[in-house]
């Protein structure tokens, strides 16, 4: 019974996560103040600093902050961040459902 409760829940939160697009359209719709397409580190610092509660702050510096997110997601390493970069780096931008959850959680999408 146990088992099935477990695989339940798995099954439940599986379906609750929400997709790599989602998860981008969200940060590029909340971070991208100017409309042009691509985040400079200094719009993703103010993002952060605007939407990341306080207490957030110190686990997400903890585990490389804005240096992690630009190294996960900036892919040719031109200090922007653009959507079709962001699909590139399959393995590292938004790879996980804790990541892409945390970001329309963040960004309140």
């Amino acid at each position: 019974m146990n088992r099935i409760i477990f695989l339940g829940t798995l099954f439940v939160a599986a379906l609750a996560c929400p997709t790599k697009e989602e998860s981008l359209e969200c940060f590029y719709n909340t971070a991208d103040k100017n409309k042009d397409g691509r985040i400079s580190s200094h719009e993703l610092s103010r993002a952060i600093d605007r939407h990341l509660p306080w207490w957030q702050r110190v686990p997400f510096k903890l585990f490389g902050g804005i240096e992690r997110v630009m190294t996960d997601c900036d892919a040719n390493h031109d200090g922007y961040l653009t959507k079709a970069e962001s699909y590139d780096m399959k393995d590292t931008c938004l790879e996980t459902c804790y990541k892409r959850t945390n970001t329309i959680s963040t960004f309140a999408c």
